[in-house]
């Protein structure tokens, strides 16, 4: 039985391998720590019941702990309320609401709320549509090192959406993006040096793009290459496929897409803060 001494004693590492190794044990901290008011502990908390990690699958459980977080300061949380009501996880789907909440979270300095903003008024799914101000709101998140952002900015100055049609700044943009990570950015810039007659410089992108892609850009992969006559661009197709079908055959989670899919490390490090703190509140001042 672990004891409030022994989590104050404890070192990050340690804390690393009981996530790992004794996930059971750490739920019931993460839980702890959440009841007691630490935002990281309710953040990861609402993400493991969206997600259904090591809990039962809750979205409405979820988003009452994003909403406690987002009560007390936590920006990341505040975004993941906007997420909830962009896409209907445990509220009804309203991307007003949801746009109220980004708006929030970007005037905190949140790449992510910066690139969700800019999404939504790109779209106008539920709200008024606006170009100029989707463009502003993706090159803040550009700026913070958005990868997704970049991507998006590269689209707009592709297609003169909300700024001048510039094919260079999309494809700069767009190679910045697939250096970041960003599987849209990878394919986009794939597909211009395709267009450009430079296929052989095009194959490692578009690669990437198979390796990185949502379901969505996967099936745009296999649509947009499937039937081409090059053998490097059919194979392109084929590995995209095979992919897809990987990805579609796996349990259904909260991918949205543009907000927390998973706990990451520098949230995990979080939590371990408000452990070690819940800890150290808890010991008696004589220990």
């Amino acid at each position: 039985m672990v004891g409030l001494w022994d989590l104050h004693q404890k070192t990050e590492a340690e804390w690393r391998r009981i996530l790992a190794a004794r996930p059971d044990e750490a739920v019931a901290w993460i839980a702890l720590a959440a009841a007691n008011g630490f935002k990281a502990a309710q953040l990861v908390f609402g993400q493991m019941h969206l997600d259904g990690t090591l809990v039962v699958r809750d979205p409405a459980a979820a988003h009452a702990w994003f909403v406690k977080a987002a009560a007390i300061g936590s920006v990341e949380a505040r975004n993941m309320v906007g997420r909830c009501h962009e896409l209907g996880w445990g509220v009804p789907v309203d991307q007003a609401i949801a746009l109220l909440h980004y708006r929030k979270a970007a005037a905190a300095g949140l790449d992510w709320a910066h690139y969700n903003v800019g999404c939504l008024l790109l779209y106008g799914t539920g709200v008024g549509r606006n170009h100029g101000e989707a463009v502003a709101s993706f090159t803040a998140a550009a700026d913070l090192g958005h990868a997704k952002a970049m991507g998006m900015l590269g689209r707009c100055h592709e297609e003169g959406w909300g700024t001048d049609r510039d094919r260079m700044a999309a494809r700069a943009l767009y190679r910045r993006a697939a250096e970041g990570g960003d599987g849209w950015g990878a394919l986009n810039l794939g597909l211009m040096l395709v267009e450009d007659g430079a296929r052989a410089e095009a194959i490692p992108h578009l690669a990437q793009a198979v390796a990185t892609a949502t379901p969505g850009g996967l099936s745009a992969i296999v649509d947009l290459f499937e039937r081409r006559p090059e053998p490097d661009l059919a194979a392109i197709a084929a590995a995209a496929r095979a992919r897809l079908g990987e990805v579609r055959a796996r349990p259904a989670a909260s991918e949205g897409g543009r907000g927390s899919r998973r706990i990451p490390r520098r949230v995990q490090g979080l939590i371990l803060a408000a452990l070690l703190a819940l800890a150290v509140r808890r010991i008696p001042r004589s220990a």
